[in-house]
């Protein structure tokens, strides 16, 4: 058989058009190495390239063994967590709105049925496209981030603007950009580590001038975590992470002569809330009695005691969760968001591929400091503060802005071999 045969018939095996072309490349390099040593021995051309092929194998089997070995996978093990933690947040808010507020029910069918398709979508997507426009995305997030400034809407004083007048959104809704954004750029020749400080600096004011403590804490993180991830040194990163932590520490502490009364009675509530039982430890207090009440299997039947406001469908919807399910129910959304999180970090370490690896890193970091605060200040274990529960809050915007970020980590795993053979 001759080598053109050879691999025309390997190659009817294999489903992807990209493993294909890597492969036909590989084996065409394997027949000529052993052509080549064939005839040295004394064989002549078509003896040799005939041996070569022989040596090789069944181009079947071959074919076969390429495609499950090199074709794009999908992980379903994340993927399946994904869709049921919808799903289950989807249920949760139906059950709770059955019998009334059917506008609300079907906003959040909207927004999960949109989120699940939204990662979809991006699942699909060849990520590595994204990598050259790095810069592009960033310059995109400061302009949209500047946009903020001239907003009159306000919610919690926090500005907000509209997108198309469909959706009312904060300043998170830029993080997705720049994650795109920093993963790009890191990967350029251009950046070093005291670059790196002056985009993140310039950025975070962005931020802060939004008055979204949130947004400003979940976009440190993640630079944090992306930079420290990348080929920049370590040890310079270690010294100016030090100098603007002693920089921020330092403002915080010559503003605390500015706080008012109210503001030092928000932090002192938090350690001891029954002196504030009437106004800032109100509600650290009110979420203590719905845990403590909650019992191992919860109040499924009769809710009586949630007023079901805003804030308990929102930030609060862990201890909504507590009390109606109990904390049995409590701990196996905990461990369902605990085994999530390990197996965004188990992507990581198989990622191969330096962009798919800051992407990863980044969408693990909003992600687990999302969890974390949220389920730790509803038990009481940190300040309260504005923080969205992934797949259980009410709201579009969480809801999006999750779905990217696991859109984006099953991107990378599904072009993770494709990624690995090429540098093979």
């Amino acid at each position: 058989m001759r080598s053109n045969h050879f691999l025309d018939e390997v190659s009817s095996y294999i489903r992807s058009k990209e493993a294909k072309k890597y492969i036909e490349a590989e084996l065409k390099a394997h027949l000529h190495q052993a052509k080549t040593e064939l005839v040295k021995k004394g064989y002549k051309e078509d003896e040799a390239e005939e041996l070569a092929v022989r040596n090789m194998g069944s181009p079947s089997d071959i074919g076969r063994k390429m495609d499950k070995l090199h074709r794009p996978k999908i992980d379903w093990k994340l993927m399946s967590m994904f869709l049921f933690m919808s799903a289950t947040g989807l249920f949760l808010f139906w059950f709770l709105f059955k019998d009334g507020n059917s506008f609300s029910v079907m906003k959040q069918v909207y927004s999960v049925t949109g989120s699940v398709t939204l990662a979809c979508v991006i699942l699909f997507f060849d990520y590595r496209k994204f990598q050259r426009w790095g810069w592009v995305f960033f310059t995109m997030g400061c302009l949209i981030l500047f946009q903020f400034q001239f907003s009159n809407v306000l919610v919690n004083g926090s500005p907000r603007i509209n997108i198309m007048g469909l959706l009312s959104v904060d300043s998170i809704v830029v993080l997705p950009l720049f994650l795109l954004a920093w993963a790009g750029m890191l990967q350029s020749k251009k950046m070093n580590v005291y670059l790196a400080a002056i985009l993140y600096i310039c950025s975070a004011f962005l931020f802060m001038v939004t008055a979204n403590l949130q947004a400003v804490a979940l976009y440190s993180l993640m630079v944090a975590v992306m930079v420290w991830k990348s080929s920049l040194n370590k040890r310079k990163i270690l010294i100016i992470a030090a100098v603007l932590l002693t920089t921020c520490v330092s403002l915080l502490l010559i503003s605390l002569k500015d706080l008012r009364a109210y503001q030092f009675e928000r932090l002192f509530a938090f350690v001891t809330p029954e002196k504030f039982s009437e106004t800032s430890g109100y509600m650290y207090l009110k979420l203590e009695k719905l845990i403590e009440d909650a019992g191992w299997f919860g109040h499924f039947g009769s809710l009586g005691k949630i007023d079901f406001s805003n804030e308990m469908m929102t930030d609060f919807i862990f201890v909504t969760i507590t009390y109606t399910l109990g904390w049995a129910g409590a701990l196996l959304i905990g461990l369902l968001f605990l085994w999530m999180i390990w197996r965004i970090s188990r992507i990581f370490q198989t990622v191969k591929d330096p962009f798919g690896k800051m992407l990863v890193s980044g969408s693990f970091a909003i992600f687990t400091a999302q969890v974390t605060v949220n389920i730790g200040m509803s038990l009481g274990l940190l300040p309260i503060i504005s923080v969205s529960l992934p797949f259980m809050s009410y709201g579009a915007l969480s809801a999006m802005i999750n779905a990217c970020l696991f859109g984006l980590v099953l991107s990378v795993y599904h072009k993770k071999n494709i990624i690995l053979m090429k540098k093979i």
